[in-house]
């Protein structure tokens, strides 16, 4: 039988092959990190792989990277002083009930000519003297209880001067006046005082419901970056089983050249893909140090923080782990806890507030007003006089100028405030009617309106969580559907190459074809990874809306996250 040349060529190449192929040559689907094989040269350690070296690495679950930024994070301590600078805003509106204690001393004298024959001085064109100190004290309070105030005063003076027909001289005079004035009707129940700190605790509420609304953005934000790096860490360790896979072909491929059965332009196809797939891991290994870089922003409170020398290595990996939740659940609970609706609320509280003041401003205004006054006076002992001339009685004693009570100096004439029956009394209505408050009947109006349309808004706010939580439900079910499918694909991808590499030992394929499956395979087992990192973050997504994606207890930890911010001088 005659065998043609090229017939003769095929078997001793058939042969060539099957003598490579029972070499022990490492299977393409099972291949692990680049080993120093024969003919394969060993890829750089990932980053994550030199800081689990040289003692960098700092292992952080989804759980203790949130709690890290909770504590940490900047925007968060930010919003968290917000709340002392509402109180603060609330104790300024408390300040118009602190008490005021004001005192006044003035000292003065007075010196004037006479020009009557007979003048208080026994004689005519003298100089009147007079001189005098005094000292005043003025205590007021407002009450919030039923709005009332309290006025008291206590004045006290010392008067000298050289008047014969004075009693006695120096006399000393003091005068408590107590006055408490009550609103009957316009402001017994609110008044714009009283309504400053209802709004202040208003919005001691809005700025809680705005703080929860920043914590779960940041949180959302920060675990959604979380996985953004387990996806670059994995999609570098899938591209560099690429180049691993391209190594092993170009061996392969340049043992075949050197017994002649391929040409070399395979061997420099196989190079060039090496090339490429090693470009690839480069700019896979830039991708974790910008995902480490997302991070560490997070979690760091200063820019000289020990986290920028650490290498943050997820212990979370993208497994699936399916979330379900029907969608009137999600709706309800979404309209239970979204700050959107409570800040409605807020809203219209506030406006019927403001209403509540001007109602009463409409209103008759009847007040109440109770005094008492009381008055002392003192001096020193001395008898009687008239015209300068001391008197006496019929049994020739002097006559004592005041009573034995009366004499002495300051003491004294406190002490004769209550004694002496210098005291007044009085009890009082006043009554103010408004014929015409125009104002007031517009800013009524105004605040009904704004309340009306505050309500509407928080029909449509309710329309649209209902609309946003059942897109992210959707999404949550596209994302599962695609970790499916992509699952199935990765695996064909794998049959596909591991067919394709046997028929290309056995001479039935060329050796770009296995080049291209091999990079389908990468890229399918890129996409399962996107897959699963989607479906990861789609569950952030939904809970974000629903807006249970923290616990309470996770506000609490971040209640004190502006405590944990270092002094920046």
């Amino acid at each position: 039988m005659k065998v043609s040349s090229a017939s003769l060529r095929r078997v001793v190449a058939s042969g060539l092959i099957f003598a490579f192929t029972i070499l022990p040559l490492p299977s393409a689907m099972a291949q692990g990190t680049a080993t120093a094989s024969e003919g394969i040269s060993p890829l750089p350690d990932s980053p994550i792989e030199k800081a689990q070296k040289d003692g960098t690495a700092l292992p952080l679950s989804l759980t203790e990277y949130t709690k890290m930024v909770l504590q940490n994070n900047l925007d968060i301590a930010i919003s968290d002083t917000n709340e002392e600078n509402r109180r603060l805003s609330l104790a300024t509106a408390h300040t118009t009930y602190d008490p005021t204690l004001s005192a006044t001393a003035s000292t003065g004298s007075r010196r004037s000519v006479s020009n009557q024959a007979t003048d208080s001085t026994g004689a005519g064109g003298s100089i009147n003297k007079s001189d005098s100190i005094n000292w005043n004290f003025q205590f007021r309070k407002q009450f919030s209880f039923a709005g009332g105030s309290l006025n008291s005063s206590l004045q006290t003076n010392r008067n000298n001067n050289n008047n014969i027909n004075t009693i006695f001289n120096p006399s000393y005079g003091s005068s408590l006046q107590v006055s408490y004035t009550q609103p009957l009707l316009r402001n017994l129940r609110i008044d714009s005082n009283r309504n400053q700190i209802r709004l202040a605790n208003l919005d001691i509420e809005q700025n809680e419901v705005q703080f929860k609304q920043s914590v779960t953005t940041q949180i959302a934000n920060a675990q959604s970056r979380y996985w953004d790096l387990v996806s670059a860490i994995r999609n570098y360790d899938i591209q560099r089983k690429s180049v691993e896979l391209a190594q092993i072909n170009l061996r392969d491929q340049q043992k075949r050249l050197e017994v002649g059965t391929v040409p070399p332009i395979d061997v420099t196809t196989a190079r060039a893909t090496v090339t490429q797939r090693e470009l690839n891991v480069i700019s896979a290994d830039d991708q974790i140090l910008q995902a480490q870089n997302n991070l560490r922003t997070l979690v760091s409170s200063d820019r000289n923080s020990d986290i920028w020398k650490k290498v943050i290595v997820p212990t979370d990996q993208p497994d699936f782990r399916e979330y379900k939740i029907d969608s009137d659940t999600a709706v309800a609970i979404a309209l239970q806890n979204r700050p959107e609706i409570e800040q409605s609320r807020i809203s219209v509280t506030r406006l019927n507030m403001q209403n509540q003041v001007n109602l009463e401003n409409r209103k008759w205004g009847v007040d109440l007003t109770a005094s008492f006054t009381a008055s002392g006076t003192a001096g020193p002992q001395g008898c009687f006089t008239q015209f300068g001339v001391c008197q006496h009685d019929s049994a020739g004693n002097e006559i004592p100028a005041i009573k034995p009570g009366m004499v002495g100096g300051i003491p004294t004439v406190y002490k004769t405030i209550f004694t002496d029956p210098g005291t007044n009394w009085q009890i009082s209505v006043n009554v103010s009617v408004p014929l015409w408050n125009r104002r007031t009947d517009i800013q009524i109006a105004q605040n009904e309106i704004s309340k009306r349309q505050e309500l509407m808004r928080r029909r449509q706010t309710e329309q649209n969580i209902q609309v946003e939580v059942l897109n992210a439900l959707q999404s949550l079910e596209s994302s599962r559907r695609q970790v499916d499918a992509a699952e199935v694909s990765r695996k064909v991808a794998e049959e596909q190459l591991d067919g394709e590499v046997k028929r290309n030992e056995a001479g039935l394929s060329q050796n770009y074809r296995v080049l291209e499956v091999q990079q389908q395979l990468s890229n399918q087992e890129y996409s399962e990874l996107q897959a699963l990192i989607r479906y990861k973050q789609a569950i952030i997504t939904l809970q974000r809306v629903m807006y249970n994606l923290l616990e309470a207890s996770d506000f609490s930890v971040a209640k004190g996250s502006s405590l944990n911010i270092p002094t920046l001088y």
